[in-house]
């Protein structure tokens, strides 16, 4: 009771965490599309704050409005077909975990891929899709598939898709403009006469912000990524009330080694139970999932 207790605090504490995250991200990217018109507009604040305000506001609200068909998209996912054995399994448990989770059961997805992994996406838990790869159907038992679901209807509960389709949309944001503000900076496109009308000092300061607004926004989400990793392992395992099936899942995982590449882009990796695109043995501040060995440690001891 008192290991539930806990659980269920943690994942109160993680939505909360999920609308904070959320908010950091987006007024760093209003923060980003200011420096750039304080940048080109010479150092009018005002010029900036109208330039930046809409152009920010509007981009979170579109990607947040397109982040599902754009995600699966990415991933080269399609719907599950209750006419194939494997799938239609998947079907049945996806359905069995939403009920255990409480939550609507959310769309099915496949990615033919001989990779074994999975991800879940979505706005919310009424609007969730769950993917598995064809190669997790294949090569998982019953108890290792569940406990794939239940990992990834984890996320959905803990509302961690919702922090990734914002967080993926806002990172990808910053980093464009971050290169495009430094090629137009190159080939002289700030123009040197407009030095003059601004404040010299705030604008390399802002330059300088939009440099290295990337790197932080990429260290800061890939930082919670991991810490959440954790916790839809934790709770995966109290769904099926069995450590054991996930544990042995990402052991295959890790094992797996298939011909050829993985399938889908590299932009929706930290949304997969385990990256495909990064070895898994270990873990830097640019990785997107923590070492596979811990999370297999802390699963079996559980």
């Amino acid at each position: 009771m008192e290991k539930r207790l806990l659980v269920e605090d943690q994942i109160r504490k993680n939505k909360r965490d999920t609308i904070l995250i959320c908010a950091v991200m987006a007024m760093l990217f209003i923060a980003v599309v200011f420096a750039i018109g304080f940048i080109l507009f010479r150092g009018n604040i005002y010029i900036s704050l109208a330039f930046a305000l809409p152009i920010a506001i509007g981009y979170v609200l579109m990607m947040y409005s397109i982040s599902v068909p754009t995600v699966l998209s990415a991933a080269k996912a399609r719907p599950a077909n209750p006419n194939i054995r494997e799938e239609k399994i998947l079907i049945y448990k996806v359905e069995d975990m939403a009920i255990a989770a409480g939550l609507p059961t959310p769309k099915v997805y496949v990615q033919d891929s001989e990779y074994i992994n999975a991800f879940a996406t979505g706005r919310n838990p009424g609007e969730a899709v769950i993917c598995v790869t064809t190669g997790a159907l294949r090569k998982l038992n019953s108890e290792e598939l569940e406990g794939v679901i239940a990992h990834e209807m984890s996320h959905i509960k803990n509302y961690d898709i919702r922090v990734a389709t914002v967080t993926i949309a806002v990172v990808g944001a910053i980093s464009l403009l971050s290169e495009i503000l430094f090629y137009s900076m190159f080939w002289g496109g700030t123009g040197r006469g407009r030095r003059d009308g601004g404040n010299i000092i705030l604008i390399a300061i802002a330059i300088l912000f939009v440099i290295l607004a990337p790197i932080f926004a990429r260290l800061t989400y890939l930082a919670i990524s991991r810490r959440r990793e954790y916790l839809a392992d934790s709770n995966g395992a109290y769904l099926t009330r069995n450590p054991e099936g996930l544990a042995r899942a990402l052991e295959k995982i890790k094992l797996d080694h298939p011909k050829g590449k993985p399938k889908g882009s590299k932009t929706v990796a930290p949304l997969y139970i385990a990256n495909p695109f990064k070895s898994m043995s270990v873990s830097s501040l640019w990785s997107t999932h923590p070492p596979i060995d811990e999370r297999i440690r802390r699963l079996r001891s559980m």
